[in-house]
């Protein structure tokens, strides 16, 4: 419209840059071959660097506390990564534009207190995670849950806690709590619909954390899948069988199928059948072996070893040993087993006692008759002599 000026924007003119950094960049790198040579300089600097604070990580772990010995480390690497990117910001000659960034910062007592207020709120959250990781660091000294439970129980109370200081530092820049959590429980829906298997499997990974059917270390026999637990996740449990391969099975299979577990009791029984022969004192053959197998010293003192008849065969009376081995393995069941048939076969030698072979009695019950057809279709019969 006539008589009306349109206001236009003033651009905004870049800082000039300060003559320390210019003549810095002119001694760094005056020419475009050297801004190359000390960048990658810079990055091999950068990538040592950071190799080294993590690679010391274990010696700083025993001079201080784990948590420490982390904060050092981050502390570390971020001052390193500052310090490499000032290096590059000045060697590429690009401070008027961080200047311009900067700048455009406009930092008012409103912002400051909102921002203390967040730092608060944080700090008051992490001082509260790191109390109840002391209480469940307690229940582990007392074997009330295992270094893996106490890892997730962390994680969850961390989750816990936090997600609440969240939603309230998002409260005090203007962003609705309610709009959120109706945005997370739609997006919760779809993702409960899209994965309802792996969801599943996470709930029975939560019922095994808790209901502590078997721990890391234990031999156990899963949906005909024996072998020891090697690890134990959310979402699947991992098996090393005696095969030495590597099984993954879904927690929610586990929750339905039957779990043995052979290192609960902290004792396993084996059993060993042996047959002696039928003209043998059978009671004196079960206390020979009963007295065999209390000498072996892997063999549990309590409960006793036992020998006990189990029935006749076709070639002897079989007896069944049982016996007991402590903190059970695979390895020590077969060098149990191979003990206890080693030191009964040689006792049952030294007591004339028989393992006999199988036998079979062929009996004469007469001549059969022989018949006779000839091709006409009639029969004759003739008894051979």
């Amino acid at each position: 419209m006539v008589g009306q000026s349109v206001a236009t924007p003033t651009p905004v003119s870049s800082p000039e840059p300060s003559e320390f950094a210019v003549e810095l960049a002119e001694l760094l790198a005056p020419t475009r071959p050297l801004q190359y040579a000390v960048s990658v300089l810079v990055l091999a600097v950068f990538l040592l660097g950071t190799f080294v604070v993590y690679r010391s990580g274990p010696w700083l772990n025993g001079q201080t506390s784990d948590d420490t010995a982390d904060g050092i480390q981050v502390a570390a690497v971020t001052l390193l990564s500052v310090c490499s990117a000032g290096v590059l910001v000045i060697v590429w000659r690009r401070t008027p534009a961080v200047a311009l960034a900067l700048s455009s910062i406009s930092p008012s007592p409103v912002a400051g207190v909102r921002l203390f207020i967040i730092i608060v709120a944080f700090s008051v959250t992490y001082t509260a995670t790191q109390v109840v990781k002391r209480f469940i660091r307690a229940g582990e000294s007392r074997d009330a849950i295992t270094s893996h439970q106490r890892e997730v129980l962390h994680h969850l109370v961390q989750i816990v806690l936090f997600l609440p200081a969240i939603l309230f530092s998002l409260t005090l820049y203007g962003v609705a709590a309610q709009n959120l959590i109706l945005s997370a429980s739609a997006l919760g829906v779809v993702l409960g619909l899209a994965a309802r298997q792996t969801l599943g499997a996470v709930l029975a990974g939560f019922i095994l954390l808790f209901s502590r059917p078997f721990e890391v270390g234990d031999w156990v026999e899963i949906d005909e899948n024996e072998g020891v637990v090697t690890d134990i996740s959310i979402v699947n449990t991992r098996i090393q069988t005696f095969d030495d391969e590597m099984v993954m099975i879904p927690n929610d299979r586990i929750t339905d199928s039957a779990v043995t577990n052979r290192s609960r009791n902290e004792r396993l029984r084996l059993q060993a059948d042996v047959g002696v022969d039928y003209d043998t004192d059978v009671s004196e053959a079960c206390a020979v072996a009963t007295e065999t197998m209390d000498g072996i010293e892997m063999i549990m003192d309590g409960p006793e070893p036992e020998a006990v008849i189990t029935g006749f065969g076709d070639s002897a009376v079989t007896l069944n040993l049982r016996f007991w081995i402590a903190d059970p393995t695979i390895q020590k069941k077969w060098a149990a087993h191979n003990a206890v048939i080693g030191a009964v076969k040689e006792a049952f030698a030294e007591h004339g006692i028989t393992i006999p072979f199988p036998q079979r009695e062929l009996s004469n019950r007469g001549q059969a008759e022989t018949v006779a057809v000839d091709p006409a279709g009639d029969e004759t019969g003739d008894a051979d002599e």
